[in-house]
């Protein structure tokens, strides 16, 4: 089910989706003692991030995944690992656990491998649970580094792949929809008119061509700007 939530401008998207977060940590640290959380790349989640580190004080116990990475150096602008330690991890004390994807370092495919064993040795359940996974929307539909009609989206046994994406660049790991469905929360954030059209299609039903409506199956928040907003 995708329930959507308008919030107004940028920074109201922003700030709800960093309290959905927020929330999420201490609920799972109430109820499990731990909380797993998969953050987003991108420039959207830039300003979430930012905020999260002003709304959630206590990042004990709290490990940071990623949905997915491009498969560049960890340094490079375009690695979403670089983002997270930029917004994030730099400005709390002590900072939570960050376990970053290592595609660059290796062969993708073998980096996606270690990846999911990584998730399935730290996080409980089969596919393992995460708490809650932010993701993004991208102008195509896609989400993660899960695009349109790739084959990757009837992947049904292995939780994270090495995957070639629509621009550069290419080479990508990403979380699959059954270690992404299995998330006890998950939170879409759009934001910006040249949205409008994906975040329509994503709440019209679920389609291959629009990857992130295949989230539709999970608890799914789908938190838009009012320029993004369905008429």
């Amino acid at each position: 089910m995708i329930a959507l939530t308008v919030a107004g401008d940028d920074e109201a998207a922003a700030r709800t989706s960093a309290t959905r977060i927020s929330a999420a940590i201490d609920d799972a640290r109430a109820e499990r003692g731990v909380a797993h959380v998969a953050l987003a790349g991108g420039r959207t989640p830039a300003r979430t991030y930012t905020l999260l580190t002003r709304i959630h004080s206590d990042w004990r116990d709290v490990h940071l995944w990623l949905g997915d990475e491009r498969c560049v150096r960890s340094d490079d602008p375009d690695a979403n690992a670089k983002l997270i330690v930029d917004t994030l991890l730099a400005a709390v004390h002590p900072p939570p656990t960050f376990h970053p994807m290592r595609g660059a370092d290796e062969d993708p495919t073998a980096a996606a491998i270690a990846y999911e064993q990584e998730l399935r040795e730290a996080v409980d359940g089969d596919p393992p649970r995460l708490d809650v996974a932010l993701l993004g929307l991208g102008e195509d539909g896609h989400t993660a580094s899960l695009f349109p009609n790739d084959a990757v989206l009837d992947e049904q046994q292995r939780l994270v792949v090495a995957v070639q994406g629509t621009k550069a660049p290419f080479a990508r790991i990403t979380m699959t929809l059954p270690m992404l469905l299995a998330a006890r929360q998950i939170v879409v954030l759009a934001e910006g008119p040249g949205k409008a059209w994906a975040i329509h299609e994503m709440m019209a039903g679920p389609s291959r061509h629009v990857p992130a409506s295949l989230l539709a199956d999970g608890e799914v928040e789908l938190i838009v700007d009012l320029s993004g907003a369905p008429a």
